[in-house]
């Protein structure tokens, strides 16, 4: 079966724990950023957030088999029952190394 693409979006105060978390969960890896969430939800954002109309948040984003998937956002959600994370899964058509021998060292 063909991986998905599992994104998770938290508050970057909380990433940090969720991002050591992952790296203890023998998984090959995952991408992180910042981003912007914008939502209708205004009892979850503070005054501030609010008034600009966004909250900042950092993405995660990593593949892997669906039933890993399933099980890795059940074990998150053991791990931290109090942390504000979305998350949202996608089939991929595709994906790997280009150049698998290229070094990612500088």
């Amino acid at each position: 079966m063909t991986d998905v693409l599992l994104t998770l979006s938290t508050r970057p105060q909380q990433a940090e724990a969720i991002a050591d978390w992952l790296l203890e969960q023998n998984l090959p890896g995952f991408t992180s950023w910042q981003a912007f969430g914008h939502s209708n939800r205004n009892e979850q954002l503070s005054l501030s957030e609010q008034i600009q109309g966004k909250q900042k948040r950092t993405v995660i984003s990593l593949h892997l088999p669906p039933q890993r998937a399933d099980t890795l956002l059940q074990q998150l959600a053991g791990a931290f029952p109090q942390y504000d994370i979305h998350y949202w899964l996608q089939p991929l058509l595709a994906c790997g190394a280009l150049n698998p021998y290229v070094s990612t060292a500088e």
